[in-house]
């Protein structure tokens, strides 16, 4: 269980991250679990959104985002207090710095069954870690900077499952089919057969002359 300070941070933390899945999403499920580091704090925040299957598509998004925060200070004799516990988790208006490491991972399912295509499953998964140092205070809160965080994450992880997954997908699908018919791309090979032979002829008079 986490320390009292940490828990209304994690129900906040749960509040925002609420906000986030709904604007980015429009619904799924979001949960935020916190506990306590020795000179810190980690977390993990779990987003979920499965299609309904609406215009022919099934799909499921899963985000796991793991963040650790070590609270920077001056020396290391800093962390201890006259209590000896570590620096309370309240931000301070003149602020201080921390350390944010996050690792998050996304993974993706969609599956399509349309007459003109058939039906097509694609899956697969993205992990891409990144660390700040950023400051914490009244105006930069330690849900701030990591939702600044995790939001350019997803933001690069949506970007690179569309170029590589979709891109390719679409690349490939294109090689191994057609969207014209039999007789079209028979008539195309007619057609070229006939390009190439006139343009043996063109070449052999050429030399002849």
């Amino acid at each position: 269980m986490p320390s009292d300070k940490l828990r209304h941070l994690e129900v906040d933390a749960n509040q925002a991250f609420d906000q986030y899945r709904e604007m980015y999403f429009e619904g799924g499920v979001s949960s935020v679990y916190l506990w306590d580091l020795d000179h810190g704090f980690a977390g993990v925040i779990l987003i979920k959104k499965a299609g309904d299957g609406s215009k022919k598509i099934k799909g499921c998004w899963d985000s796991i985002h793991v963040v650790e925060v070590q609270v920077l200070l001056p020396s290391m004799t800093a962390f201890v207090t006259r209590d000896n516990c570590c620096p309370p988790l309240k931000e301070k208006s003149s602020g201080r710095n921390a350390h944010y490491k996050l690792t998050s991972t996304v993974m993706l399912w969609l599956q399509t069954n349309k007459d003109g295509s058939g039906t097509m499953n694609l899956g697969g998964s993205l992990t891409r870690q990144i660390e700040a140092d950023n400051t914490v205070n009244e105006t930069n809160p330690h849900i701030a900077n990591i939702g600044r965080m995790v939001e350019d994450m997803e933001n690069k992880i949506r970007n690179t499952l569309n170029e590589i997954y979709f891109g390719k997908t679409n690349s490939i699908l294109n090689g191994l089919r057609s969207v014209h018919s039999l007789a079209d791309q028979k008539s195309k090979d007619a057609l070229r057969t006939d390009l190439a032979q006139a343009l043996q002829k063109i070449k052999k008079t050429d030399l002849n002359n």
